[in-house]
C-alpha cells in the first residue's frame, strides 16, 4: 500500500512541474526503517530544475491538502537546483508542507511569494539521510543533485531537534524521547539510527522502562508515561549529550547554544 502511494504521490508531482521536476527523493523512517503506518509521516524532498511558480505551489497544496493523511501524512519541501549549487546551512527551499502546516495553510497564512527567503535548518539533517540511505523514487541520483554536507552542520541541525526535544519531551514522548536517543548514539559513535534503532539500544540502559513505554505507544498502544520519569530521562540524557559534546567541539563552540 505504501508503494502505490508514493507512486502515485510521485505521479501527481511529475504532472504538476514537468520537464521541470529534477527528482523525487524519501528519506525518514520508510528508508532507515521502523515506519510505523499510523503514526509515521512519508518524508520527501522534491528537486526542480528552475524554481516553482505560484500556480505550481497552488496546485501542490491542493493535492497535499487532499492526499496527505489519507492514509499516510506528508512531510515535504521543494528545492530547485539554485539552491544546491553552493551548500549553505540553513538551506534555502522553495516551498515546505507537514500536517502541522495544515490549518495554516487552509486559514490562508502561508503564501507563496517569489520574493520570500525560506530557510531551513533541518534540511542538513534530510539530506544528509538521503546521502546516507536515501530511495530515489524518480528522476537523478542522490550524488548528482545533493552536495555534501558537512558534518559540523549536521550536527547543528540535529542539535537545534534535540533543544526542541527537550522543551517538549513531557508534551510529546513518543517524538521526543527517541530522537534524544538518536542524538546521543550519533554523538556516541557519529551512526545514523533510526527511532525504532535507538530505541531497542536504550532497552539495555537505566531507563529501559520508560524506553519500553514509548515504543509501545509509538506502536499504538494506549500507555501511560508519568511526566516525573520522562523529566529524570531528560535529565539524564541531556547530561549525557552536553558531555559528550563538550568532548567533541569544546565549551568554546557552544556558548551561543541554549541548553
Amino acid at each position: 500500500m505504501v508503494d502505490s502511494f508514493l507512486v502515485g504521490c510521485t505521479e501527481k508531482f511529475y504532472e504538476i512541474f514537468g520537464e521541470n521536476l529534477t527528482g523525487v527523493y524519501l528519506h525518514g523512517s520508510l528508508v532507515l526503517g521502523g515506519f510505523v503506518p499510523a503514526n509515521s509521516d512519508v518524508d520527501l524532498i522534491v528537486v526542480t530544475e528552475r524554481p516553482m511558480s505560484r500556480m505550481d505551489a497552488v496546485q501542490l497544496t491542493d493535492f497535499l491538502l487532499e492526499r496527505s493523511g489519507s492514509p499516510y501524512p506528508i512531510e515535504i519541501s521543494v528545492l530547485n537546483r539554485r539552491q544546491l549549487d553552493d551548500w549553505q546551512h540553513p538551506c534555502p527551499f522553495d516551498y515546505h508542507y507537514s500536517e502541522d502546516w495544515r490549518n495554516r495553510f487552509l486559514a490562508g497564512e502561508s503564501t507563496f511569494s517569489d520574493e520570500e527567503v525560506r530557510k531551513d535548518a533541518d534540511l542538513a539533517a534530510h539530506l544528509t539521510i538521503i546521502h546516507h540511505s536515501g530511495c530515489v523514487l524518480f528522476g537523478k541520483p542522490a550524488d548528482e543533485v545533493f552536495p555534501p554536507v558537512p558534518k559540523e552542520d549536521y550536527v547543528n541541525s540535529i542539535l537545534s531537534d534535540y533543544e526542541d526535544c527537550l522543551e517538549n519531551v513531557e508534551k510529546d514522548p513518543v517524538y521526543s524521547v527517541l530522537n534524544i536517543l538518536r542524538i546521543y548514539y550519533y554523538m556516541e559513535d557519529e551512526r545514523i539510527y533510526s527511532k525504532d534503532e535507538a530505541g531497542q539500544w536504550a532497552l539495555n540502559s537505566p531507563f529501559s522502562k520508560t524506553v519500553e513505554k514509548v515504543l509501545k505507544r509509538r506502536r499504538g498502544d494506549e500507555i501511560s508515561i508519568s511526566d516525573k520519569e520522562l523529566s529524570s530521562f531528560k535529565r539524564h540524557y541531556q547530561g549525557k549529550i552536553e558531555a559528550s559534546l563538550l568532548e567533541k567541539v569544546g565549551r568554546a563552540q557552544l556558548n551561543g547554544r541554549r541548553f
